[in-house]
């Protein structure tokens, strides 16, 4: 499985301070543990098994103070913050980024601005909007490549939203269709850098297509639910047919509606956090 833009630039700077110079011998074992832990909470975490990745993270922490690896306890800890927000524990999150911050200022400052790409989606889900929107658009710059800007502008239409409810019921624009079939085609290709890309754009677009009762639903879940069984992604598979059972209820489907209503329940049930 391919890593995200944050795992990928995380291993290069690793693998760059691992490397071996005027023949000094480094060990990197310990290191390596740190990583493999590491690795195994990112998995855990995209499928929602917020438990046991939050085990898995402390595990890499304890290895990557052994090792001192500065950027990795920073990474871990922006990690943890997200994981805890997810679950609704905003006072455990807030103490992780904080001691990212004293982390972040006091050894390695120059990692901020990759600090600051993980501490959005934090926010977003602590909801703090209007605080995640402002770190957006001054970190613009970090997002290079095609895919990552359709992730920085899907990102910001959300934030936007969130922050002005009165813009929630606005128009589709004609650039989402093609934004999601260039991340998918990217995919099935075995070009797309970055999973998660898709697996966020993929899913807000599912709920605009069923918040709008858009026929074109029926194909982009039937690639998301391809992509999510690739990916052996139990948990968003489930979402996926959420959205289709409120599509469905909403166009007045009723048969449909109730079948991936119970389709969900089914996969969540066996879902084991």
């Amino acid at each position: 499985m391919k890593h995200s833009i944050v795992i990928t630039i995380l291993l290069i700077f690793l693998v760059a301070c691992s490397q071996v110079t005027n023949e000094k011998k480094v060990n990197n074992e310990v290191n390596k543990l740190a990583l493999t832990w590491y690795q195994l909470a990112e998995k855990n975490r995209v499928n929602h098994e917020f438990s046991k990745a939050l085990k898995h993270y402390k595990l890499s922490y304890e290895f990557s103070l052994k090792r001192n690896n500065l950027r990795l306890q920073l990474f871990i800890l922006a990690r943890q913050a997200l994981v805890f927000s997810q679950q609704g524990k905003k006072s455990h999150s807030l103490v992780k980024l904080s001691s990212a911050k004293e982390l972040l200022a006091h050894e390695i400052p120059e990692t901020s601005e990759e600090f600051n790409i993980l501490q959005i989606t934090v926010l977003k889900h602590l909801g703090q909007h209007e605080e995640a929107l402002e770190l957006l658009n001054s970190s613009k710059t970090f997002f290079k490549t095609e895919e990552q800007k359709i992730y920085a502008n899907w990102l910001q239409q959300e934030l936007e939203t969130e922050a002005d409810k009165q813009n929630s019921n606005r128009d589709l624009s004609s650039n989402l269709d093609n934004d999601f079939n260039f991340l998918y085609t990217l995919y099935e290709d075995n070009k797309l850098a970055n999973l998660e890309i898709l697996t966020y754009v993929g899913i807000r677009y599912l709920k605009l297509l069923s918040d709008n009762q858009k026929p074109e639903l029926q194909a982009a879940l039937r690639d998301m639910l391809r992509f999510f069984s690739e990916q052996e992604n139990g948990a968003k598979t489930a979402q996926c047919y959420k959205i289709a059972a409120n599509y469905y209820s909403s166009v007045g489907a009723s048969d449909k509606a109730n079948y991936f209503s119970k389709k969900a329940k089914t996969i969540e049930a066996y879902l084991i956090n």
